[in-house]
Formats: structure tokens, C-alpha cells, sequence
């Protein structure tokens, strides 16, 4: 049996996923996700052309981010910056992120969610780094119920 963190997780999925559904039968441009093997691949086929988008804490960012993602705070005072750009979006699990997809989306942004975030990062072992670009396995979390992979039995 999973954790309840696991189980959150799964119920944030099935929600945003119900909103979703909900906006496209209202007509509402789509907010389209992204897998971790998905953004790894447009990654490392051309990272020069995707903005990568961290939208949690700054507390958060400070332990670590995924590398070459920027600051929300970079970019929120002019979001037409974005216009004409691959940008994609997360969070610690991807309902933050999902929020400000569609916004951006909603603002005429191509933007997709994220929705394994940065926990999701961790899972598969990719690497992290610190706002130094220090190498890093640690990941903030807001809530005490997710695990964060690769720590041995304790929960963040």
C-alpha cells in the first residue's frame, strides 16, 4: 500500500484532471501535461528553446530546483516575455503548476504542467541542483506526508 502522500498525489491527478475535462467542455483552451520521460527528452534535445518554470517557494527553490529551470518571480511581471516560447511549468506535484499553466495558457502562453514535478524529477533519479548549481538530492517539501526519494526512510 502507498503512502497517503501517494494517495494526496493521486487525488490532486484525478481533480485537476476533472477540471480539466470541465474547461475543454466550456471551450476553455487545453493545459496540456508533460511526463518526466517527456521533459527529460525535449531537454536533451533542446534545452535552448524550452523555459523551464519553478512556481513553488522561494524556501523551496533555495533547497533545490531542476537544472536550468528559473524562478516564477523572473518572469511573472512580464508573462508576454513567454509569448512564442516552449515554456513548461511544475511544482512539488503539479497542482500549482497546473494553476499557473493556465493562466499562462489562458494569456495565450504555450505552456504545459509538469505533473510529476519535481518529486516525480526525483523518482526517476534525475539530477537537481541548488540556486548555486551545486549537485543536490534534497527537495523541499510543504507537507511532511511526501517521501522524497532517495532519503533513507524519512519524509520531508
Amino acid at each position: 500500500m502507498g503512502s497517503i502522500g501517494d494517495f494526496v498525489i493521486q487525488v490532486c491527478n484525478a481533480s485537476f484532471f476533472g477540471w480539466e475535462w470541465l474547461r475543454r467542455c466550456l471551450g476553455r483552451p487545453p493545459v496540456e501535461r508533460i511526463s518526466t520521460s517527456d521533459l527529460k527528452a525535449m531537454l536533451a534535445v533542446d534545452a535552448r528553446n524550452l523555459i523551464l518554470i519553478d512556481v513553488r517557494s522561494r524556501a523551496e527553490q533555495q533547497v533545490s530546483i531542476i537544472p536550468g529551470a528559473i524562478p516564477q518571480h523572473q518572469v511573472a511581471a512580464d508573462p508576454s516575455c513567454l509569448i512564442d516560447k516552449n515554456v513548461v511549468v511544475y511544482c512539488t506535484i503539479g497542482g500549482r503548476s497546473y494553476l499557473v499553466a493556465r493562466r499562462l495558457v489562458v494569456a495565450g502562453v504555450h505552456a504545459k504542467n509538469y505533473r510529476d514535478g519535481i518529486l516525480g524529477w526525483r523518482r526517476a533519479e534525475l539530477p537537481l541542483e541548488t540556486m548555486n548549481g551545486a549537485a543536490t538530492t534534497a527537495v523541499h517539501t510543504y507537507w511532511r506526508i511526501f517521501h522524497v526519494p532517495g532519503e533513507k526512510g524519512a519524509e520531508n
